[in-house]
């Protein structure tokens, strides 16, 4: 078995006043990002201003001990967020945004500003959550299934009635299908139990596509109350629930009150992605 590089996270002082420290942050093994930076840790209530000192190998690297090293155990980057979880036991959580601002005076003209969040200090400050913007995106484009008696709404999205290979609602993008929606009833559900490979072949035709999800029109607790299925007993139905969550982990299950919420859930899941993925 091949072991993945641990990266690592380094802080150096640094005779800059306005910056003394340096953040060194492993991009792939040996090569770092750096990082000037006003405390080692943000405290609560702090939003620290970086500047992006540049791009360094290893060998480049000060040659003096660091004041502060660790090893990065996960690094993932949403757009302009880039989040990095420390292999310590306390300040661990932080993230980095990296905005491009125009300048007032130079229109067309953009300089980058870097700001870097921790757990502590999204807390303090109550930030709320931060969503990309995205770029321009297409209009909405959903194809319905035609075997679809009575449809979900989609505002002023643009509608084909056509045949899907798998599931009931597709989100197109660039000419193509890159999302698929699966809708079900409760009682969908409980007949399809009987032919229960059938429905494990139809989820796993829906992993031919970029997103996934299947959308319950019923609350988890539903399907447990004995009064709402007298078909099987809860402790089985319970037991093929967490089956085809297990079996499909990278298959979003989505449990919704009712029709109503299942259908806003679709809609604004379409819309995420289609402002977004490119």
């Amino acid at each position: 078995m091949v072991e993945t590089p641990q990266l690592r996270w380094l802080v150096f002082s640094n005779p800059e006043q306005q910056f003394p420290y340096r953040l060194y942050i492993e991009e792939y093994p040996g090569n770092f990002f750096c990082l000037g930076v006003q405390e080692k840790w943000p405290g609560p209530g702090k939003k620290i201003f970086c500047k992006l000192e540049g791009h360094f190998e290893e060998k480049e690297l000060p040659s003096e001990e660091p004041i502060e090293k660790c090893n990065i155990s996960s690094k993932s980057q949403y757009k302009k967020k880039l989040v990095i979880i420390l292999d310590r036991k306390i300040r661990k959580r932080c993230w980095f945004l990296f905005l491009k601002r125009e300048y007032k005076n130079r229109p067309g003209e953009f300089y980058e500003q870097i700001f870097w969040i921790t757990q502590a200090s999204a807390k303090a400050g109550r930030a709320g959550a931060y969503l990309p913007s995205g770029g321009k995106q297409e209009p909405l484009k959903i194809i319905i299934d035609s075997n679809e008696r009575y449809p979900y709404k989609f505002g002023r999205a643009e509608i084909k009635i056509e045949k899907l290979p798998v599931g009931d609602y597709g989100l197109l993008k660039g000419g193509k299908v890159i999302a698929i929606a699966e809708r079900k009833t409760m009682d969908n559900l409980l007949h399809e139990i009987a032919t229960y490979d059938v429905l494990k072949a139809t989820i796993q035709e829906m992993r031919t596509f970029k997103y996934r999800a299947f959308v319950f029109e019923s609350s988890y607790g539903d399907f447990l109350k004995p009064k709402k299925n007298s078909f099987y007993n809860p402790s089985y139905i319970a037991t093929i629930l967490a089956d085809l969550a297990f079996s499909f982990p990278d298959v979003q299950f989505i449990f919704c009150k009712n029709r109503k919420l299942a259908n806003e859930w679709v809609w604004r899941w379409f819309l995420r992605i289609n402002k977004e993925d490119n």
